[in-house]
């Protein structure tokens, strides 16, 4: 079964990664510590802020989603892959629209994530039920397609997944993307069929489309794994352009659960249990039963140092509330932060 396959490569990338990605705490991850050592350097140079923030929130949004789907995996600890969850979605919540309002005031290169990972942060705040946020973010990628702003700047062409769930924004907020047809991906029958009834009434069809679209997924993951086989070696900076960007995400169909949300947000009815075994894997059901909004982290280390200095080039940029009144420095403990600062 293509589940189990897909199951064995996140177990394989746990066990290949142990101690340089994964450690307990997350701190003490070897690349962790390297990412702390690169900003820490930085800002005692005295150097001007530039795109390389938003880099830097980039991989550590990754590690923490990465270490949420280990802890839930390895160890069944839902509590805790929850707040490395709330701490992706912190950052994602600073790239997508702090990043989005940075592109004229830096020198030089602009900020910039690729349109895959993008995208789903965007879903990440929209399901973690950050709606207020969900909504400036995915018009921010909107924006950019349409060539408002810097962020994913024409989107990522080969990203179908990707551009499935920003159709599916579009239709929702109803702004539209004026990229000309011809930058866009040609979506397969199914992607198209599921956009013209999206906000169908029809159990029956909503039921046949969520298998179909977990098909789709379970091929793209599988597209995904091999091309990580062939390549790893001697392409490993070439797949982050991969549609499903870690391994944690070949199990999540998370294009199904945004659709759903997405419903749900419209007044819409929506079936109670699936019957695809890909909506039952251990991440879609932490996402599924997630019901109240998830807090935003209590810290994260260095985030409002670095905003601080981006102000200085980028007036106009303001910290979030939630890291208003919060020292975003790291603790005294080895010049990290350990898993007891998380939300409680």
């Amino acid at each position: 079964m293509l589940l189990n396959t897909l199951n064995k490569a996140l177990k394989d990338e746990f066990q290949a990664e142990i101690g340089f990605k994964y450690a307990t705490p997350l701190d003490s991850a070897e690349l962790y510590q390297i990412s702390l050592k690169h900003i820490k350097t930085h800002l005692q140079s005295g150097h001007r802020a530039d795109a390389v923030y938003f880099r830097w929130f980039d991989g550590f949004a990754l590690l923490h989603l990465e270490y949420s789907a280990y802890v839930l995996y390895e160890f069944k600890d839902n509590e805790k892959a929850q707040k490395h969850l709330s701490n992706f979605m912190g950052y994602s919540e600073l790239i997508l629209n702090i990043g989005s309002s940075s592109c004229d005031c830096l020198q030089g290169e602009a900020p910039f994530i690729i349109s895959n990972k993008a995208t789903f942060m965007a879903s990440t705040l929209l399901l973690t039920h950050q709606t207020d946020d969900f909504t400036i973010a995915s018009k921010n990628l909107i924006d950019s397609l349409n060539g408002k702003n810097c962020i994913i700047k024409k989107g990522y062409r080969k990203a179908t997944i990707s551009w499935f769930v920003l159709k599916l924004f579009s239709l929702y907020t109803q702004q539209e993307i004026t990229l000309h047809p011809l930058l866009q991906p040609k979506l397969n029958d199914t992607y198209n069929k599921i956009l013209k009834e999206w906000d169908t009434t029809d159990n029956k069809t909503l039921d046949f489309d969520i298998e179909a679209l977990c098909e789709l997924h379970l091929s793209q993951a599988a597209n995904d794994l091999a091309d990580v086989d062939a390549h790893y070696r001697d392409d490993i900076y070439n797949l982050r352009y991969r549609e499903l960007f870690i391994p944690a995400l070949y199990t999540l169909p998370y294009e199904v659960l945004v659709w759903l949300k997405l419903r749900e947000l419209k007044g819409l009815k929506n079936p109670k249990t699936f019957t695809h075994p890909l909506m039952n894997t251990p991440i879609a059901k932490m996402f599924l039963n997630i019901k109240e909004p998830l807090p935003y982290p209590k810290e994260l280390p260095y985030a409002k140092e670095l905003l601080e200095k981006l102000q200085e080039q980028c007036p106009d940029v303001e910290i979030p509330q939630w890291l208003e009144g919060v020292s975003g420095s790291v603790n005294k403990r080895d010049n990290t932060i350990g898993d007891d600062l998380f939300i409680k």
